[in-house]
């Protein structure tokens, strides 16, 4: 007869991962219970923790951690037209909680490790994972426990820091909508990272550049790299990623970045296989808006790769020549931020479009065009509360004689730090 642990849980061995088996109603009861734990033990930031009344100027163990985390839940639900013209409509509630701590050997070395978990009331099993591809889209799935960093850090000058191992070296255009055509995950509930090295360079007062070097496995990248991209080559094992970055971002400019990857032999045409190489700008300015309150952006991102996998390939029935480079692919998003309105409030709001061969974001799906509009309240220093709507259309007609799909959706989303 099965205990009543038994009844409650299973565990398979199945593909090397560990797959446990709970009711969904056991596992939201215990993460919440978790972080409630976690909250009373972990103060809000800027507040110090002493336990009773004793003191110690000698370091220890303990003085030496950093510990850091958040925990984000959000309800969402979204109506779809598909493109034969039929309407569905689907919710779910779902939490990732992120716990991480930095040990400072010294002053020149550190180690970093956190974890994540993300759980959702339509998952399937919970699993603990580990390998290096997380999915076309660039996240582990709903119902995922891992390591999203694992790295050694190496100060070898003040100017210049190496990271080795499992890190986020993630590329965005600033904003509290922050989107991303290249090298961009780990948003909202998504679990992504990069294996490799990564390199930070402040080479003057004022520009800054990233160079990372990353892992990939035969089945896909630890970042976004959909279908039709074939990972399968061995030459597709290393891909690198040079960002440059001005450093300057108190005056007019808010940001200025320019990035640029290369992944060998992903891109299939015909019997040959070819490099993936894209080209990314970011740059955000502040509007000079004489107003009583809040701090006004403009920003756009543009990206560009001059050879991608044809249109047909990625499942859109149109010839090369329709789109606007032929046999390269364009990406691009603009937004306008009001941040900061009376302290405590901003809005957003945020457009982009990606041709068919655009498949190497998170952000954004290929052939699609998005606008969000998105409302923050900052509840306290470490409390925030968002709400947003996004509509999502197909660019092209993937058939022409399909309509095009529509996607709506809101959410509401609860984000605590701590």
């Amino acid at each position: 007869m099965k205990t009543h642990a038994q009844l409650l849980s299973s565990r398979i061995i199945k593909n090397n991962r560990i797959i446990f088996n709970y009711p969904k109603s056991i596992i939201f009861r215990s993460i919440i219970l978790f972080v409630f734990l976690v909250m009373s033990i972990f103060p809000s930031p800027g507040i110090p923790y002493v336990m009773g009344q004793q003191t110690t100027t000698t370091p220890t163990f303990l003085d030496q951690l950093d510990v850091r985390g958040s925990f984000r839940t959000v309800y969402s639900a979204t109506e779809t037209k598909d493109r034969l013209g039929d309407r569905s409509r689907s919710s779910n509630l779902a939490s990732r909680l992120l716990i991480g701590s930095s040990w400072e050997l010294n002053p020149e070395h550190s180690f970093t490790a956190r974890a994540a978990l993300r759980v959702s009331t339509d998952q399937g099993n919970f699993a603990f994972r580990y390998k290096s591809e997380t999915g076309g889209s660039g996240t582990y799935p709903s119902g995922t426990i891992t390591l999203d960093e694992l790295h050694w850090g190496w100060r070898i000058s003040p100017d210049l820091l190496i990271r080795t191992g499992r890190f986020q070296a993630r590329f965005a255009l600033a904003g509290f909508i922050p989107k991303g055509m290249d090298r961009y995950y780990s948003a909202n509930l998504s679990i992504g990272f990069t294996d490799g090295v990564w390199a930070r360079w402040d080479m003057s007062d004022s520009w800054r550049v990233h160079g990372v070097v990353s892992y990939n496995s035969p089945s896909g990248s630890s970042h976004a790299g959909r279908r039709p991209l074939d990972y399968s080559n061995a030459s597709s094992r290393v891909s690198g990623l040079v960002n440059l970055q001005h450093r300057d971002t108190a005056g007019l400019w808010v940001q200025r970045e320019l990035s640029l990857s290369i992944t060998p032999g992903i891109v299939s045409r015909g019997d040959n296989s070819y490099p993936l190489i894209t080209g990314t700008g970011r740059g955000s300015i502040r509007l000079p808006l004489n107003l009583s309150t809040g701090d006004y952006w403009f920003g756009v991102e543009i990206g560009y790769t001059p050879l991608s996998p044809t249109p047909e390939d990625t499942g859109v029935l149109i010839e090369e020549s329709e789109t606007l480079f032929n046999r390269g692919s364009l990406a691009w998003q603009l937004s306008l931020y009001a941040n900061d309105l009376f302290d405590k409030h901003t809005l957003g709001v945020l457009y982009g479009q990606t041709d068919p061969g655009w498949l190497v974001s998170s952000s954004f799906d290929p052939n699609n065009t998005l606008l969000e509009g998105r409302y923050r309240l900052q509840i306290s220093s470490s409390l925030n509360f968002e709400a947003r709507y996004r509509i999502r259309t197909d660019l092209y007609k993937p058939n022409p004689k399909e309509s095009t799909r529509r996607r709506d959706d809101f959410y509401a989303r609860f984000t605590y730090r701590f």
